[in-house]
């Protein structure tokens, strides 16, 4: 109606009393003479019918029934723990498609849920703060890899209160995920291995972008800063491992500010939160041996599918790697070591014999990643045997080193004396 109901029913009462001409009354409710004469009879047959919508009260052909509406709500509530296995409504969106096949808009989802007095384990006060420069992505696939961990309880759902860190390496320009790997805590060896998927699936990037974690930049000055005496005796500064493979791979380094400066990385890791903990669950994975499998098979390929942007630029900038580049030799820890009159070296309390070096006083590296230890010297790799018990490791050696040195070097002796 062009009109209220009251103000058509006051010019037809008139109308149809002769009080009122139908080109006056019909200007007044904003039809023409002709119109206002149809509404008239129809109001006569119909009466108040009029002024109701014949759609009024019917569901719409694609309205969802209201067994798919209990459906949403009660498995939701089925699925979810909010203490130990939050699923946020995205995500359950993806789950009703890919599992149950009920295909429904977020919007739909989220009204679904909301209506039945459910709030997004996600929701969350909005601060509007000044908006800050944009630090805009890059154009190509590879040009920049961004570097982080995130520390959460993955395996809370199975009892495991403990955290783990996921390290992570995400394209900037598609907001892929090119890496993912899980250790106990935040650490080279996690690095390491996230960084040879990198290599050994896409090739070599132009540039990083990490924080100022000790894996990445020397934090003192100590460390960085070296005497006048030391300068003459040429002693060079300890460089942090990633400074080190950077300038092996040509690949340069920047250095974030703040976790705001990183941000695609930082919010990426809010999404593998609410998702990667529930794929853990449905599958009975809880352990981190298991978990990186997953990650790696199915779990990277999962949100890039879901998640992943389209580059501004379809060329991709990785380099490949030359052949004669030895990766393992690139991939790995490395601490300088002397061997001694006994063709052993030292390394955190523990005495390893190096195979196939009989001289002494000589400097090589011990070379340590996820795949086990070696001695490099003059390009070539010596193996190294166990000398001692682990109960001689330093109470300072990280777990993972501990973790990586029993699987190598003690496991097997082990399984024989049992």
């Amino acid at each position: 109606m062009k009109c209220s109901v009251e103000e058509f029913k006051k010019n037809y009462k008139l109308v149809k009393e002769g009080k009122l001409q139908n080109v006056i009354a019909a200007k007044a409710c904003n039809y023409t003479p002709e119109r206002f004469s149809i509404l008239r009879k129809r109001y006569e047959k119909e009466g108040d019918k009029l002024f109701i919508h014949g759609h009024c009260g019917k569901k719409a052909y694609n309205a969802v029934s209201d067994e798919t509406r209990r459906f949403v709500v009660e498995q939701y509530l089925k699925e979810n723990d909010y203490e130990t296995n939050p699923i946020n409504f995205a995500y359950w969106r993806d789950e009703l498609e890919e599992i149950y096949d009920i295909k429904l808009s977020y919007r739909t989802v989220y009204d679904i849920l909301t209506a039945a007095g459910i709030e997004s384990p996600e929701k969350h006060k909005v601060d509007r703060k000044p908006v800050k420069r944009i630090r805009f992505r890059r154009k190509h696939f590879g040009e920049l890899i961004q570097w982080d961990a995130t520390p959460f309880q993955w395996f809370l759902w199975a009892g495991d209160t403990r955290y783990y860190s996921l390290h992570g390496a995400l394209d900037d320009s598609t907001s892929t995920f090119v890496g993912m790997y899980m250790t106990e805590f935040e650490c080279r060896y996690g690095y390491i291995e996230c960084r040879r998927q990198v290599l050994k699936n896409y090739g070599i990037e132009l540039e990083d972008y990490s924080d100022k974690s000790p894996v990445f930049h020397n934090n003192y000055k100590e460390q960085t800063t070296l005497t006048i005496e030391e300068q003459l005796a040429g002693t060079e500064k300890k460089k942090p491992l990633w400074e080190v493979m950077n300038s092996e791979l040509n690949v340069k380094l920047h250095l974030a500010q703040s976790p705001q400066a990183k941000g695609k990385i930082e919010r990426a890791w809010e999404t593998v939160q609410g998702r990667l903990v529930n794929e853990l669950k449905k599958r009975g994975i809880k352990t981190i041996e298991g978990a990186n499998r997953y990650i790696q098979n199915e779990f990277i390929n999962y949100y890039n599918f879901h998640f992943a942007k389209t580059p501004v630029s379809n060329i991709p900038v990785f380099r490949a790697i030359p052949e004669e580049m030895n990766l393992d030799n690139i991939l790995c820890v490395k601490e300088k070591r002397t061997i001694l009159k006994n063709g052993c070296i030292s390394f955190k309390g523990l005495k390893l014999k190096v195979v196939g070096i009989e001289r002494y006083g000589i400097v090589g590296e011990l070379c340590i990643n996820e795949r086990g230890l070696w001695y490099l010297y003059k390009g070539k790799n010596y193996q190294v045997e166990v000398m001692s018990g682990l109960h001689e490791l330093s109470a300072t050696a990280p777990q993972v080193l501990e973790n990586i040195i029993y699987d190598y070097m003690y496991k097997e002796i082990h399984e024989h004396a049992s």
